[in-house]
């Protein structure tokens, strides 16, 4: 007992003992707990149909051992005889070690959330919730640690207040600087809260069309349909008129055929019925199809043909017109039907050469 009490530094051999006894059961006590969470009660959990409980101890083992030891080291500085001077930097040391502690499950957390919520935006026809999720989780880690820093200067003994008035004028630079990013930034807010597009959409924006490829914390990247790739900032998206052209339900086709004066009426009723039958007989095309002799254009009666390809599919409407096309000029052909292009005749007034001469290229001769 004697030994016991003897004073060595300032201190009895029992504190010291007593104190590598809390250091040495908070190792055990950390080993302990993380096996049990790693083994048995993560078989336990496994065995629910809930993969929540699974996130739960994934997320949270480290952490807890952390504040374990964190606890233990509070426990042994407690117990060590320490000069008021040093007890006053242990102090300081174990409210970095809570802090960091603290921030650690609020990171720990976020990862839970977000591992919770990744298997939901995967379910949804949209990717953009899928890119706009990691942002998030770095936005909110990135606002958690500065949060901690602020709280471990501030119980370091500095004041916070004074060191942010500070750097006002510097951070103000640097606001000014980064003025573009913000702006960038927000509108990758924008654009996945609105949804405007979804990645792999056919859309016309700037004068430029092309299918979505990414859309980043940046910028919004197009690939057009010669091949080349755009890249837009995302404040200039979010601030333009988007037409998004796989919205559409169809693929409307709307053309002119002319065909030639000389085809008179009864030709031009044949073509109106030859027009309607090749469109009645597709399957592919909507309800709302339109042929309509309108107009007696400068060089041919003008026949105004419109239909609707159904579905978005860009190569099957290609395909489909090309087929109808080609139907229209079979059919013309058979019924003797031209299609009409540029022409102009002159008659020159006061001229007495028969029309068979006149189209011959002979003149009067006086």
């Amino acid at each position: 007992m004697d030994f016991l009490t003897k004073n060595f530094g300032g201190g009895t051999v029992l504190q010291y003992g007593i104190a590598f006894l809390i250091l040495l059961l908070t190792g055990v006590v950390s080993k302990v707990v993380n096996f049990l969470l790693k083994g048995r009660v993560t078989q336990w959990a496994q065995r629910t149909q809930s993969t929540l409980d699974d996130l739960i101890i994934a997320s949270f083992r480290r952490p807890l051992s952390f504040l374990i030891y964190t606890l233990g080291i509070y426990l042994t500085l407690k117990i060590l005889p320490l000069t008021q001077q040093a007890e006053g930097i242990f102090d300081q040391f174990v409210k970095v070690m809570v802090a960091i502690n603290v921030t650690y499950f609020f990171m720990k957390g976020m990862d839970l959330l977000t591992a919770f919520l990744k298997p939901l935006t995967e379910r949804t026809e949209s990717k953009l919730d899928d890119q706009l999720l990691p942002i998030l989780s770095r936005t909110v880690k990135i606002f958690i640690g500065i949060i901690a820093i602020l709280l471990i200067i501030q119980n370091i003994g500095y004041n916070v207040a004074s060191l942010i008035a500070g750097l006002g004028i510097g951070g103000l630079a640097v606001a000014l600087a980064a003025q573009e990013t913000l702006s960038n930034f927000f509108g990758s807010i924008t654009l996945f809260a609105d949804r405007p597009f979804r990645v792999g959409d056919l859309v016309e924006v700037e004068n430029y069309k092309g299918f979505v490829e990414n859309v980043g914390f940046r910028s919004t990247r197009l690939r057009t349909l010669e091949g080349t790739q755009v890249t837009l900032p995302n404040s200039k998206v979010a601030n333009s008129t988007i037409h998004n052209i796989f919205k559409r339900p169809t693929i409307r086709k709307y053309c002119v055929i002319g065909i030639t004066y000389d085809s008179g009426y009864e030709k031009m009723k044949k073509a109106l019925q030859i027009l309607q039958e090749i469109l009645e007989e597709r399957k592919d095309l909507e309800e709302a199809r339109m042929v309509r002799f309108r107009a007696f254009g400068a060089h041919s009666l003008d026949i105004h043909l419109l239909y609707r390809v159904s579905g978005t599919d860009w190569a099957a409407y290609l395909k489909a017109e090309e087929e109808i096309n080609l139907e229209i000029l079979r059919r013309f052909d058979e019924e003797g039907i031209e299609i009409a292009f540029p022409t102009q005749t002159l008659y020159v007034k006061g001229t007495e050469v028969p029309e068979e001469a006149f189209f011959k290229g002979e003149e009067k001769v006086s």
